[in-house]
């Protein structure tokens, strides 16, 4: 489960899957690139360790995708995590419009995905303006991620970890949420996390 701004809740249904599907094709993109740091646009992700960036992805799937597991924390590298899921998919939206011929349907998952949330997507599945799936996506994101604090860490370099609740006091986030440290996983460890990651993402899709 996880707290999102809806409310304590799992994804479900078509918005679950695209998560899901997203998901795992950035897990996999991560895994291909070992030595050469995926680079997605949210510079809290992107300064992480492929471990850390495994890690993290393992809680947030299991946060937003099980119901069976106790809410999530919120934390700022976690928001980043979910934020480039979905930094991701806009990026394979756009691939899809450049090379229709790859056949990946994301802008269908998306419109399927806005029918089962606030709203609905207008759009045809044919569209190419990708300025437009990006407004979609991210109303997708703003049902999950809180006023995108995620990206605030720069005003709060110059306080102590050591004084958390001030901070949230003044900042409305949680405590640590923006000093949790991120588990960076060995490689036997990666490769384990990737495995249950995996048959997550995929027991999601083939449940639609």
């Amino acid at each position: 489960m996880w707290w999102t701004a809806y409310g304590e809740r799992a994804l479900e249904g078509a918005e679950a899957t695209l998560f899901a599907e997203a998901l795992l094709n950035l897990v996999e993109e991560i895994k291909l690139r070992p030595f050469n740091n995926c680079y997605i646009g949210v510079q809290i992700f992107d300064e992480l360790t492929i471990g850390q960036k495994i890690s993290v992805l393992s809680t947030i799937g299991n946060g937003l995708l099980r119901t069976d597991v106790l809410c999530v924390k919120l934390t700022e590298v976690a928001e980043g995590a979910i934020a480039s899921v979905f930094e991701h998919l806009i990026n394979l939206i756009a691939v899809e419009i450049d090379e229709p011929a790859l056949g990946s349907n994301w802008r269908a998952k998306v419109i399927d995905a806005r029918k089962t949330t606030a709203g609905q997507c207008t759009l045809a599945s044919t569209c190419d303006d990708i300025e437009k799936w990006i407004d979609e996506v991210e109303i997708l994101a703003e049902g999950i991620l809180w006023d995108a604090v995620y990206d605030d860490d720069y005003m709060y370099l110059d306080y102590s970890p050591e004084d958390p609740t001030w901070l949230a006091n003044v900042t409305g986030v949680f405590e640590n949420y923006y000093f949790e440290a991120v588990d960076d996983l060995s490689e036997e460890d990666i490769d384990s996390k990737l495995k249950e990651l995996r048959e997550l993402c995929l027991l999601v899709v083939e449940a639609s």
